[in-house]
């Protein structure tokens, strides 16, 4: 079936900065709607996650020495890449999924000690965690003073909304309505700055639509179809205060 969507989709229009795939067209992806020129028929990756890929390679290409990296929840095209790249230490973690990672961390208690990691990826996995506070907490404690954490979550559409949150919402098919996914215990506003700052991070918010030239972004499909800024929150633990 991959055979078959390269062929089919293969083209001059895109290039996926990721696996270097060039296409006419991304396919069509989404859980509940479908977004056109999304998913890179070769290594699957999104418009998030192709944003998440140029910002990584400029922090790997800029370091000075080896990188000791932990990803959470690893995509698979972005793990693909780390896995084989050289210069740096690539370690993952997804929960309940001893099978494919290195570790099972509960990100609210890392079984890690403090000052460990240069680099930390966690895209799209807070909104899924019920004590948001304690898990960007300990991502600040495991990183090393002038490390940075990459984080993405899912951003209300419309971006006027606080965070949103009620532990009161329980059933998958309500959690669908009130949070947008039916294993998310929030949706997220801007605010979530707020809650990276708590923690002890300077935050700088990446919007890589804003940042790059149009025929950069037409060139990777970093659109997300339905207008949905897909940001990523650059988080970096300047001094360790003990």
């Amino acid at each position: 079936k991959k055979a078959y969507y390269k062929l089919k989709y293969k083209g001059n229009r895109h290039e996926c900065p990721v696996c270097g795939f060039n296409a006419q067209t991304f396919m069509a992806a989404g859980l509940y709607v479908r977004r056109t020129n999304s998913k890179c028929p070769n290594c699957g990756s999104l418009e998030r996650h192709r944003g998440l890929w140029i910002i990584l390679d400029r922090i790997l290409k800029g370091a000075n020495g080896k990188l000791k990296i932990l990803h959470f929840a690893p995509e698979k095209c972005i793990a693909m890449q780390l896995s084989k790249r050289s210069g740096i230490e690539y370690l993952t973690s997804s929960y309940g999924e001893k099978d494919i990672s290195d570790f099972q961390f509960d990100l609210q208690k890392i079984e890690s000690q403090d000052g460990v990691f240069d680099l930390v990826i966690c895209s799209h996995v807070l909104e899924h965690v019920e004590e948001d506070g304690l898990a960007i907490a300990e991502i600040y404690r495991i990183l090393k003073s002038g490390g940075i954490a990459l984080i993405q979550v899912p951003i209300w559409p419309s971006e006027s909304h606080p965070t949103y949150e009620n532990k009161s919402i329980t059933d998958p098919r309500d959690r669908i309505i009130h949070f947008g996914q039916f294993d998310h215990v929030r949706i997220y506003g801007l605010d979530v700055v707020d809650r990276l700052r708590l923690a002890g991070f300077t935050v700088e918010v990446m919007d890589m639509e804003k940042e790059l030239g149009q025929d950069i972004i037409e060139k990777y499909a970093l659109h997300n179809s339905t207008n949905i800024r897909e940001l990523t929150f650059s988080c970096t633990k300047m001094k360790d205060y003990k």
